[in-house]
């Protein structure tokens, strides 16, 4: 039993400001050389802003779910692992990421932690001790199926038909 997601940060708008930037930053610092004669200025905003792009093309977020429990890794951020034993309870559901955490990325807000890097439904989890935390997922159908059998909510039937699936996607993946 385990369900693994991968996502980076790969939203058009987003790579449209960077390139944007990058080119202001660009024109200004060719301005300021031909002005001043002084080209480092424009070196340094062109690479400062070029590190911050790769950064943002190297940003995970990698979530595992097994027996054991849940890890949301957040590189170059850090992880958190939750044990199974700690879980009150998990569903996943809509969450807006400007109103509830103020964005994208690793947040906190009034409603938790969260782990997000695009769309607007994750998995929510209510820890024991009353934090919550939430992790963003691009396969909401998919997580919310593995929880009810992580949880102990589906019947004999139900888990027979999801490791047929799971099986069926495996060999998929295998064949590519």
């Amino acid at each position: 039993m385990e369900f693994r997601e991968s996502q980076k940060f790969n939203q058009w708008w987003l790579w449209l400001i960077m390139i944007g930037v990058l080119g202001f930053t660009a024109w200004a610092g060719w301005k300021a050389f031909l002005e001043q004669g002084d080209l480092m200025p424009g070196i340094v905003g062109v690479g400062v802003t070029a590190i911050i792009s790769i950064l943002l093309a190297l940003i995970e977020l990698r979530t595992t779910i097994t027996e054991d429990g849940i890890e949301a890794r957040f590189w170059p951020f850090g992880r958190k692992r939750i044990f199974r034993s700690e879980i009150e309870s998990a569903e996943v559901r809509s969450y807006s990421p400007i109103g509830e955490f103020g964005g994208w990325g690793y947040r906190i807000g009034p409603g938790g932690i969260a782990f997000n890097m695009q769309g607007n439904r994750g998995l929510q989890l209510k820890l024991k001790n009353g934090s919550k935390i939430l992790i963003g997922t691009q396969k909401p159908e998919e997580l919310s199926a593995f929880m009810k059998e992580f949880m102990g909510e589906v019947d004999d039937d139900e888990i027979v038909r999801l490791r047929l699936k799971e099986l069926a996607e495996n060999k998929d993946e295998l064949k590519r």
